[in-house]
């Protein structure tokens, strides 16, 4: 069955009730308190209000499994964000993982503990959960319990992953402002190509930085 013929209600209850069916183990093993809710932002804090099956649900929703115990927690959502399933740990308020990134740490294999995007039918979503119970339960004791050194992999890992990301997004930046110079200077429109390629002087190649300099004559002449 194709989302066409699921309303949100049927994704959400379906989400809520294999999630608590998957991961019964954390509180009949280890002890975890269980509930679940939709989740909203107010003044950057994220309250989890019960959901009792009578809210109405929009196009946009956050859903969300928790399990606590002491001061660790366990989340499990579901986002109408590209509907996306995720899990994170929380070792600490202001200590929140994926759970990909600490069996990443620990060289385990994560492939099957992280969601995908486009989990639009009951199918899929049970599916899902399946796999990432079966890979978190193999590896609980990493996951509840990581030591001090993992953590810190964990965090290596994380910012190594940003500097990338924000390297491959500044490259692509630049390529586009490039792309656009071009245009302009085939246009002749020489006191664009300077507005947009001058900011980026130091991170241009040399055919670019020829443009610059073209148009800046241009526009002296």
């Amino acid at each position: 069955m194709d989302r066409d013929h699921l309303t949100a209600e049927q994704l959400l209850k379906c989400f809520f009730s294999e999630c608590e069916r998957q991961f019964r183990f954390l509180e009949q093993r280890y002890g975890y308190n269980f509930f679940c809710g939709l989740s909203e932002y107010q003044k950057n804090y994220k309250i989890i209000r019960p959901y009792n099956g009578q809210q109405e649900i929009g196009e946009s929703f956050l859903a969300t499994i928790r399990y606590e115990k002491d001061h660790t927690a366990i989340e499990i959502i579901y986002s109408s964000d590209q509907f996306f399933i995720e899990g994170y740990m929380f070792y600490s308020p202001a200590d929140r993982f994926e759970f990909s990134e600490i069996l990443t740490a620990a060289r385990k294999s994560n492939g099957n503990i992280a969601g995908d995007w486009g989990i639009t039918d009951n199918f899929i979503i049970t599916k899902t959960l399946q796999t990432m119970s079966a890979c978190f339960e193999k590896n609980s004791h990493i996951l509840l319990d990581p030591s001090v050194k993992l953590m810190d992999r964990a965090l290596r890992i994380r910012h190594t992953r940003l500097e990338q990301a924000i390297r491959t997004q500044h490259s692509e930046n630049i390529k586009e402002i490039c792309a656009q110079a071009a245009l302009a200077f085939r246009e002749k429109n020489y006191r664009l190509v300077v507005k947009l390629l001058e900011p980026c002087r130091d991170y241009l190649k040399k055919a670019d930085l020829k443009k610059l300099d073209r148009a800046r004559q241009n526009l002296l002449s």
